[in-house]
């Protein structure tokens, strides 16, 4: 919770016009190597940072689940954000030693780490201006994980309910 805590008090708190009520706090992450997406923080429980050696690999899973790790005591699934929404993968991306970021979401009682390679900033946002995401701006395979995006902050806004729910997941929990 250090690096949330550390990020919730140098961010620049951004807002974007909108009645209070309409505003919501988001996580900035880095999705390849130029884009950005936003996780709602109220489905974030914590930003670890992990390095591929603290990772348990899981035989027989698909690619983009890099294994599991110990968070809080319990088994925590980890999730190359990037694969998993069609960009190029982490791990060919970085060097074991290099730290990544896990963003460990809870969702309808279920924890998960998100990997990325770098966690940005928290800012607000005002909801109403979240465009569709559409199959002419995103793939096919992405969009169901998509809330749509926000063309003033340069960002496709993830749904985290989605990416839990995830029929992959389900397959795999066994």
């Amino acid at each position: 919770m250090e690096i949330l805590d550390s990020l919730a008090k140098t961010s620049s708190l951004r807002l974007d016009g909108g009645s209070p009520s309409s505003q919501e706090k988001f996580l900035r992450c880095r999705l390849g190597s130029q884009d950005s997406g936003l996780l709602a923080l109220i489905h974030v429980a914590e930003v670890i940072q992990i390095v591929l050696t603290e990772i348990l690999p899981v035989p027989a899973m698909p690619e983009c689940i890099l294994g599991i790790c110990n968070w809080r005591g319990k088994m925590l699934w980890l999730v190359d954000l990037n694969l998993f929404l069609d960009y190029p993968p982490l791990i060919a991306s970085e060097i074991a030693s290099v730290p990544l970021m896990a963003i460990v979401m809870q969702i309808e009682g279920q924890s998960m780490g998100l990997v990325v390679s770098q966690v940005q900033d928290i800012e607000w946002h005002d909801l109403s201006q979240i465009q569709p995401a559409t199959a002419s701006l995103f793939a096919a395979k992405t969009l169901p994980f998509l809330q749509g995006y926000l063309p003033q902050a340069d960002a496709i806004v993830l749904d985290p309910a989605a990416i839990a729910r995830c029929p992959m997941w389900q397959l795999h929990r066994g």
